[in-house]
């Protein structure tokens, strides 16, 4: 096993995955994390005896707290935060059981798990936690509203743990990936839609810009696509009303 221990949640599909297959090849020894334990055992299988796996629902207390002892046991020296679902649609059709995951899985249990990750790396004088976002977090999105309020929220959290970690050998790294074809978008209700065929990237992309810039001391700030820093650079001259009528237009039914 290597001596280096990652940590991914979300790990069954899409950018979670992405990630355990790149940092396995990196040498990484690697527990995957999600609900969906099948697919796990799958990929355990694909990728060799340096994997683990952790079955747990982190939109529960109980999937939270599991995995938040297991950090807290120290030995994780790189955690990803990826777990995390969307619904498309107004907030007044949703049913309260959306919003209540949808919050609790995207904003409560990364800000949990964040910080029982945080204690042993700090006590170890080192570690990476990447927190991953979305380009949803930059402004108001209507019929994906909740997904891109917890990002929101999700964004402003890890760009200030960075300050509050800063000197202590822990490193923060905010991840906003734009659209990426995974099996969010069939989740979401958002295949088929405009916001379908904006750009995008792979998912194994994103996970290698994340990790070859995170293993390097860079930024906190993870814009992956050339696109999407873009449009983050565009906003800062927009009205902000411009970039939540644009955002909303991708997603609003025809």
């Amino acid at each position: 096993m290597s001596e280096e221990l990652a940590m991914v949640t979300g790990a069954s599909s899409g950018i979670g995955e992405a990630f355990a297959r790149e940092l396995v090849g990196r040498g990484f020894s690697v527990i995957l994390v999600a609900r969906r334990t099948d697919r796990l055992a799958a990929l355990k299988a694909e990728l060799g005896p340096t994997v683990d796996v952790l079955g747990a629902d982190l939109a529960t207390e109980e999937g939270i707290a599991v995995l938040s002892r297991r950090l807290q046991m120290g030995g994780v020296s790189l955690f990803v935060n990826n777990a995390g679902v969307g619904y498309r649609g107004r907030v007044a059709d949703q049913p309260d059981s959306n919003i209540t995951r949808l919050v609790r899985l995207n904003l409560e249990a990364p800000m949990r798990l964040s910080r029982a990750a945080l204690g042993p790396m700090m006590a170890r004088g080192r570690g990476i936690l990447i927190n991953v976002v979305s380009m949803g977090a930059f402004q108001p999105v209507p019929y994906l509203n909740v997904y891109a309020a917890t990002k929101a929220g999700l964004l402003s959290f890890t760009e200030a743990l960075a300050d509050e970690v800063e000197g202590s050998g822990v490193r923060i790294q905010a991840l906003c990936p734009g659209n990426i074809p995974t099996g969010f978008q069939e989740v979401a209700g958002t295949k088929g839609s405009r916001f379908d065929r904006t750009p995008s990237m792979s998912a194994r992309d994103v996970a290698r810009s994340s990790l070859d810039s995170a293993l390097r001391g860079g930024g906190t700030l993870q814009l992956p696509a050339w696109t999407d820093r873009l449009s983050v650079f565009a906003q800062r001259f927009l009205p902000r009303f411009v970039a939540r009528r644009v955002a909303g237009s991708l997603l609003k039914a025809d």
